[in-house]
């Protein structure tokens, strides 16, 4: 697993996937999902009243650690602007801790449409053809 000093629980993880708008998840699901991801970045700010620090962006990676990184619930609360600014932040950190770590990974991610355009500045490439991503979800 990579290093990240500043990994959040699955609590604060919880509140900031709802709070931009993603489904809500189960705090064991989100606690499995952190504890397989082999690197997470997050985004903090000073919590109201000056007590601790609030999760306000975050996203996560997966990899076989050979050939292939797949990015996950990349998400920045709207009430941090610019939004652009702070997806950028994110990525460049991911993607410098990537370079260094997994260097040769093909990396891919769902994202949502309005983040696209500061993905490509990465060098993304949204899917040819318009091709769309599937997802089996199993329940245990």
């Amino acid at each position: 697993m990579l290093e990240d000093p500043d990994r959040p629980d699955a609590a604060a993880v919880n509140q900031l996937l709802k709070a931009c708008g993603q489904p809500e998840r189960s705090i064991e699901r989100v606690v499995l999902a952190l504890q397989r991801s082999d690197l997470v970045v997050s985004l903090w700010r000073p919590a109201p009243g000056g007590t601790g620090h609030g999760l306000v962006g975050l996203v996560r990676a997966t990899s076989d650690r050979s050939l292939n990184v797949n990015l996950w619930d990349l998400c920045v609360l709207d009430d941090v602007q610019p939004r652009a600014r702070y997806i950028h932040l994110l990525m460049r950190s991911m993607l410098l801790r990537l370079r260094r770590d997994l260097a040769g990974c093909s990396i891919s991610m769902m994202t949502m449409a309005e983040d696209v355009p500061e993905l490509e500045r990465f060098g993304f490439l949204e899917s040819p053809n318009g091709i769309r991503a599937m997802a089996l979800q199993l329940r245990l």
